[in-house]
């Protein structure tokens, strides 16, 4: 869904969409403990010319440049979850002292750049943007939970004979809530008929 003197660790987790596909990567670092996780959002937008448009369903789906496992979307996100964490050496045990995560989530929506002319077709794609923006919001959730949960995680690890092993103990547990996150972001998916029972179809 991304250095210190002691040891901290770092990890991204890449979500795309409909499927998640992970990166992850380890590095040392120290960064203070944040009360509420910070997100930067990127909202990305991709026109479309509905003036004209009979169907709006295959209008968007011409525009849109998502592809994947052969089929068109309308709607993408794209989540990392980074996370450090500091530790110390006391009586000879290596211990949690502080853990830090950031989220950087980049949708990727349709910009209509003429509407269609008559008033029931504006009114559809407008209630069809809202519903999959709420559906693609549900995604970017995923990730702002899993960050809550790995920072309670790390910050849970016990000491470790060595800061090696503390790190490894941490990493594991981080990865393992991103793997999680992905089989909710699945099961979020299969509920929501991906968006569907959210209002986010053009049938």
């Amino acid at each position: 869904m991304h250095h210190h003197r002691g040891a901290p660790s770092l990890a991204i987790a890449l979500r795309r969409h409909r499927r998640s596909l992970i990166a992850l990567l380890c590095l040392l670092g120290c960064a203070p403990l944040l009360a509420r996780t910070p997100a930067r959002i990127d909202q990305r937008t991709y026109p479309v010319d509905l003036a004209n448009a009979t169907d709006l369903r295959r209008s968007l789906s011409a525009a849109s440049p998502i592809r994947e496992g052969g089929r068109v979307y309308h709607g993408y996100t794209r989540w990392f979850v980074r996370w450090r964490s500091v530790w110390r050496v006391d009586n000879g045990l290596c211990r949690m002292q502080r853990v830090s995560t950031e989220v950087d989530i980049e949708f990727t929506l349709p910009k209509a750049t003429r509407l269609p002319h008559d008033h029931a077709s504006q009114q559809r794609y407008t209630d069809y943007l809202k519903a999959l923006r709420t559906h693609e919001q549900g995604h970017a959730d995923v990730a702002m939970q899993a960050a809550q949960q790995i920072k309670r995680a790390l910050m849970a690890v016990p000491p470790q004979p060595d800061c090696d092993q503390l790190s490894a103990t941490a990493n594991a547990r981080g990865h393992a809530i991103i793997e999680q996150a992905r089989a909710n972001e699945r099961a979020y998916d299969d509920r929501t008929g991906h968006g569907r029972t959210q209002g986010a179809f053009l049938d």
